[in-house]
């Protein structure tokens, strides 16, 4: 279970924000890849140089793994779980770029720096089906990305092949598949976050019980399809960005709305929760996030790096509250 968004700044500012939910613990780390440095996929045979530097937040064993990341000329990724849709290729393609399904954010950003190319390299990705090393496990997986540009695609492994859909929208949740969420929002055209006037009958006069009435309707629940909803209704409501502090801001409040505290979610894996959320700033190369045990937001630059150094650098990240005391 994830959401994630895109915003727009009146200065012309592309943020992909995201909560990771997940009941498995990921213990996540910020990974900073500069220029050059080798990288080893497991499908893919030898080390191949990063074109471009990276910042992500994943974790580093016998190779580095991505949850979502954004690089130095501003492409922005994020991967969301896609459980009973999500099929991969039983076998390597010798023609194709032979990744699993966990090494795809890693690849996307160390290569690529617009959407229409990642469109173009597509066709020549081969996803296989091979389990991931921390879970033991396939991961059905499907991935939002945009660029500095705000141009934003999901892509989805089907049963037909990868298949790319353009998202004008910028949200994504989870299963079902894209087409359908885009299906769905026909059943809430109706919300808004409007005031309502009272309806008069037979001389009696009824009120709302207060303001928001209009978004009576919108789901409240932890669904996918629920949390899609949620998270574009506060897109589509909130006030004009003018810049990164508002958008960034805006991205947290926002995603706020499906963040899910522990014990409301119980699956057959445990407790499914929102263990990070994180902000990540397509322009500014700059990376924002927060867990669920520290509220205070970290915040990293891509750009306060060596882009050209000769070695990764991994930083934890912070899961203590702090708290302050008032003067």
């Amino acid at each position: 279970m994830c959401t994630s968004i895109t915003l727009k700044t009146t200065d012309r500012l592309n943020l992909l924000a995201r909560t990771m939910d997940f009941a498995f613990i990921l213990e996540p780390e910020l990974i900073f890849i500069p220029r050059k440095y080798p990288l080893f996929f497991e499908m893919d045979g030898p080390e191949r140089p990063a074109k471009y530097a990276l910042m992500g937040i994943g974790q580093q064993q016998e190779t580095c793994t991505f949850t979502d990341g954004v690089n130095e000329v501003g492409l922005a990724c994020a991967t969301l779980y896609f459980p009973g849709y999500a099929e991969y290729s039983e076998g390597i393609i010798s023609d194709k770029t032979n990744l699993a399904s966990y090494e795809v954010v890693g690849w996307l950003l160390s290569n690529f720096s617009t959407i229409d190319e990642v469109k173009e390299a597509i066709s020549q990705l081969n996803v296989v089906n091979t389990p991931a090393t921390l879970f033991g496990i396939v991961t059905p997986l499907h991935w939002i990305v945009t660029d500095k540009n705000g141009n934003t695609i999901v892509i989805e492994p089907m049963k037909s092949g990868l298949v790319i859909h353009d998202n004008p929208l910028g949200v994504m949740s989870n299963s079902p598949d894209f087409n359908w969420h885009l299906t769905n929002i026909r059943n809430y055209i109706g919300i808004n976050p409007c005031k309502i006037e009272p309806l008069k009958l037979n001389g009696l006069t009824f009120s709302p019980f207060g303001n928001g009435a209009r978004a009576i309707g919108l789901p409240g629940d932890y669904t996918p399809p629920s949390r899609f909803m949620r998270v574009l209704f506060g897109k589509e409501a909130i006030n004009k960005l003018d810049n990164e502090d508002e958008g960034v801001k805006a991205a947290f409040h926002i995603l706020a709305s499906v963040d899910i505290p522990k014990g409301s979610v119980i699956t057959d894996e445990g407790v499914d929760y929102t263990q990070y959320t994180a902000c990540m700033v397509c322009n500014t190369g700059t990376y924002y996030v927060k867990t669920y045990d520290n509220n205070q937001i970290t915040r990293a630059c891509l750009f306060d790096e060596d882009l050209d150094a000769s070695e990764l650098k991994v930083w934890k990240i912070p899961q203590t509250q702090q708290y302050g005391r008032l003067a």
